[in-house]
């Protein structure tokens, strides 16, 4: 009993066309330079963007200054699709002193590889101003940002229609990017703050259980805060989605009526500038751009 030939022999067309197939696939993997797509294994580099979209490098915590100055300025992207940036902008970085950061909040549009816009006036600056009248000391305007240069490890922006507490137009930052952490439980002792009342208050204490819920209501008053922070599902550059209720209460001045006040954002995690301790950031705003910030270590 003789053999049968195999199988591509027997059929010489399929096989000619199966070669054909592989060579056009070998070409195509050395066009990519070798380069599989997956990312098992997981090996980013703080700030790199592992939601599965390579069109735009940045995302993640990033710090740095204001040119022109010696202030602070710390962000947080989101990963794609949603290109969430958060920023806090510290004009004066000296821990002693009383400090308002501005918020800002926007979405990127226009992604490219290395840029990206946030369309005006999709983009809101939050800011406390001693010297505007009628008493009043928040400042809430609206205007756009362009991203160049954004990598993976760090990026420029310029805010447009947006000025400064020092009355420097249109800033332009460059940030570099910072490895985040997954260390929420504990307490971490800051300061919060509030542009819209003037509210600064050091030395408050906010502990978090395993589940991400603040332990304690009493840090702002007359104001409550329910505040709860949830684990984003990322594991390149960890953060955590923050979500604020105010409940109606006489005396504050965000829940004026009878509505409960609600204020979304971000909270992310970093290595302190004070020895072996870790940093959280919490960025709040309402609709309109307003909102809360604070920041402490633990």
């Amino acid at each position: 009993m003789t053999s049968s030939p195999p199988l591509l022999t027997q059929h010489p067309v399929r096989w000619r066309w199966a070669a054909a197939l592989l060579l056009a696939a070998v070409t195509l993997l050395a066009a990519c330079g070798g380069q599989s797509s997956g990312t098992a294994g997981n090996g980013l580099q703080p700030g790199q963007n592992d939601s599965g979209d390579s069109s735009f490098a940045m995302s993640g915590a990033y710090k740095g200054t204001a040119v022109g100055n010696s202030s602070e300025f710390v962000s947080f992207l989101t990963p794609a699709p949603e290109l969430h940036w958060y920023g806090l902008y510290y004009l004066q970085a000296d821990p002693t002193v009383s400090v308002y950061p501005d918020i800002y909040q926007g979405t990127l549009t226009k992604v490219t590889s290395n840029s990206a816009s946030i369309a005006s006036p999709a983009l809101t600056a939050f800011q406390f101003r001693t010297h505007l009248v009628d008493s009043v000391p928040s400042h809430l305007t609206a205007g756009g940002g362009s991203i160049a240069g954004a990598t993976a490890t760090d990026f420029q922006i310029t805010l447009s229609g947006i000025t400064l507490a020092n009355n420097q137009v249109n800033p332009h930052f460059n940030a570099t990017s910072i490895s985040s952490y997954s260390a929420l439980p504990g307490t971490w002792v800051g300061t919060l703050t509030d542009n819209l009342s003037g509210a600064n208050l050091p030395n408050r204490s906010l502990t978090f259980d395993q589940a991400g819920t603040l332990s304690s209501e009493e840090l702002y008053p007359p104001c409550k805060l329910n505040l709860s922070l949830t684990s984003a599902p990322v594991t390149a550059n960890p953060y955590y989605a923050a979500r604020l209720e105010m409940p109606a209460k006489t005396g504050c001045l965000r829940t004026p009526n009878s509505a409960t006040m609600v204020l979304t954002g971000i909270g992310f995690i970093y290595d302190s500038p004070i020895a072996a301790k870790k940093r959280l950031e919490l960025i709040l705003t309402d609709s309109t751009g307003s909102g809360i910030s604070f920041r402490g270590d633990k």
